[in-house]
């Protein structure tokens, strides 16, 4: 039993701060929550963890990565619009994944985020189950809380869809058409996917942090067939859905032109929203599609700074709050400031958010990172602290908040939103285990995960010859999607 101890404690996004607060948790899981003295003599066995001068609430949610512990730039890819970012990145050989996902879990640790969704990303090294395991194993070794997609695609892989793939691809030269022709299978066929699924329900049933949802890469990439057949697997498992939706203008322009009736009431045709499903960024949605994703209950999740650093434009989270649509936030490995600081992020989406009319927007945004959060990713055991869930916390020090001085009216939470950073997390704990504390990750040597992270991105950079083609190819498809 251990009985934590904070100045404050932020049991959920509607009830106020508990002063001289406590949390009681026992087996991973939490047993009670209220007033320090009142727990001590109730748990007069516990072992007690004092945090002082901190802020002790639910565990941040990453509901929307996909595992990169290196940054695109790290990696040689500086920031532009998305689908010629996209092509820089061809002809890197297939690095250690499990290194680079194990990073990402560290690194998402040190931020105060306990649990995370982890998006389709297949790094075309031939072999996708191999890949997709090597990510899995990351999670688990980390001690991070993840729902992993397993991704599929089976069309716009050159250029989205209704334009000509053959026709744009001879008006390449012969030396870009050869490194396009060399790359490896990213995703399994369909029924290898949906075969992929069974084995890994089966591999890790029980598991007390890993669970498993469909990740169709979004509209553009996958055909009309897999959504339906995808949709009803889906249902028949209980599992959910997660994809990309309208994340950049060349993708709103091929929606247009592939769903006249809108992608929304499409997917509803295809038996997408007959299981859960929620879908990330939606920046050039049409009021249109905000109503048809309000009618069904499409959970949103938005980047802020990764749609702003790839050409794509601010997410419309004022709308979405007028709507009454939840939402939830990831960081998509390309956050503003270029790491992992989820509390960076989450102020950066609360200034967009500041048109919204919503009356309390420091607590639709703590919910945003928490309980939305955890409903993006389909967990339905933590985001709160709660008597019964699964004990998943963050405590962030308030000293750098509060500074040298903060008003004794001014709210912990508004001190939060406004000031704190990932640097004044103090403890992140998962399923009962703290992960982080005091600057220290416990259980793991975090300079060997770094290291190693190093030493396989040295190890598959691209010789001149091929950044050079991949160069060629990303302007030929600035030209094609006229991206200024």
């Amino acid at each position: 039993m251990l009985l934590l101890e904070a100045d404050y404690v932020l049991q959920n996004a509607a009830s106020p701060a508990i002063s001289g607060g406590a949390v009681a948790v026992l087996d991973g899981r939490i047993m009670a929550c209220g007033p320090a003295s009142e727990l001590r003599g109730t748990y007069l066995a516990a072992e007690i963890v004092s945090l002082g001068n901190a802020c002790l609430m639910p565990g941040l949610i990453n509901a929307h990565q996909h595992g990169r512990g290196l940054s695109q730039i790290q990696l040689g890819f500086p920031d532009d619009n998305l689908e010629p970012w996209i092509a820089r990145r061809r002809g890197r050989a297939a690095p250690d994944v499990y290194a680079l996902t194990r990073l990402a879990a560290v690194q998402m640790i040190e931020n105060g985020v306990t649990a995370t969704l982890h998006a389709n990303y297949s790094y075309g090294s031939g072999d996708y189950e191999a890949e997709l395991r090597a990510a899995i194993q990351a999670y688990d070794d980390s001690g991070l809380r993840a729902t992993v997609c397993i991704g599929y695609a089976d069309r716009g892989g050159l250029v989205y869809p209704p334009a000509d793939e053959k026709a744009f691809l001879a008006t390449l030269p012969a030396d870009v058409q050869a490194l396009i022709g060399a790359a490896k299978p990213g995703y399994l066929q369909l029924d290898e996917t949906i075969g992929l699924m069974t084995r890994l329900r089966a591999d890790y049933a029980g598991h007390p942090r890993l669970t498993f949802a469909y990740g169709p890469a979004g509209p553009q990439w996958v055909s009309d067939e897999a959504w339906r057949a995808l949709a009803a697997d889906a249902k028949a498992r209980g599992v959910g859905m997660h994809f990309h939706l309208l994340e950049s203008p060349a993708q709103a322009a091929c929606s247009r032109a592939l769903y006249p009736e809108r992608v929304l009431p499409r997917l509803e045709a295809l038996g997408v929203f007959e299981t859960r499903a929620s879908a990330a960024h939606f920046v050039h949605a049409t009021a249109d599609d905000i109503a048809d994703a309000a009618r069904l209950g499409l959970r949103i999740v938005v980047n802020p700074g990764s749609n702003m650093r790839l050409g794509n434009g601010a997410p419309p989270i004022a709308a979405l709050m007028d709507a009454g649509i939840d939402f939830a936030l990831g960081t998509d490995n390309c956050a503003l400031d270029d790491n992992e600081d989820y509390l960076s992020e989450l102020r950066l989406g609360r200034l967009l958010g500041r048109p919204a009319a919503a009356a309390d927007q420091q607590r639709a945004f703590l919910a945003a990172a928490t309980e939305r959060g955890a409903e993006a990713a389909f967990l339905t055991e933590t985001g709160r602290i709660e008597e019964g869930l699964k004990a998943d916390l963050v405590a962030i020090d308030l000293s750098a908040a509060e500074g040298i001085y903060l008003d004794p009216g001014v709210q912990v939470l508004e001190a939060i939103l406004a000031r704190a950073t990932g640097r004044d997390v103090v403890m992140t704990m998962v399923d009962g285990r703290i992960l982080y504390q005091n600057g220290t990750l416990i259980g793991a040597d975090a300079d060997r995960v770094r290291a190693k992270a190093m030493r396989t991105a040295a190890e598959t950079r691209p010789d001149a010859e091929i950044r050079r083609l991949a160069a060629n190819l990303s302007e030929a498809l600035r030209q094609h999607y006229e991206i200024g």
